[in-house]
């Protein structure tokens, strides 16, 4: 028996995406998306860049990898490895217990856009392959 409210509805494109399903990592939205990030990072490193404005960045930015590969996902793993460290390192205020990041540094702002960036690129290539 099939239930009527549970069929997508009928007109949208077969690019039509449930909230609930992670995209198709090869859907050419996936690429778009992820382009905006990127697009985003020179604004960040022209602000100063401001720690502010840097966690409501990563935290955008990993609603988008989520949202388009799911929260478990490699790309996930492979955005958090390169920009995401949490905590505090040595000589670093971490983002835990609410510090704000150093700008300089390994694990400061740049050197976390320098990272976020080169690996974002890589993703959003493999997504729109």
């Amino acid at each position: 028996m099939s239930l009527p409210w549970l069929e997508p509805p009928t007109g949208f494109p077969e690019a039509f995406v449930s909230y609930d399903v992670p995209m198709i990592s090869t859907n050419p939205a996936a690429r778009d998306r992820i382009q905006t990030q990127i697009e985003a990072i020179g604004r960040l490193r022209g602000g100063g860049p401001n720690p502010f404005d840097f966690a409501r960045w990563d935290d955008r930015t990993r609603e988008v990898l989520s949202a388009l590969f799911g929260a478990d996902s490699a790309q996930m793993d492979r955005y958090l490895e390169a920009a995401g460290v949490r905590g505090r390192l040595a000589g670093v205020r971490g983002q835990a217990d609410n510090m704000t990041l150093n700008i300089h540094g390994p694990w400061g702002i740049r050197a976390r856009l320098d990272r976020a960036e080169e690996t974002l690129n890589a993703i959003a290539s493999e997504a729109g392959s």
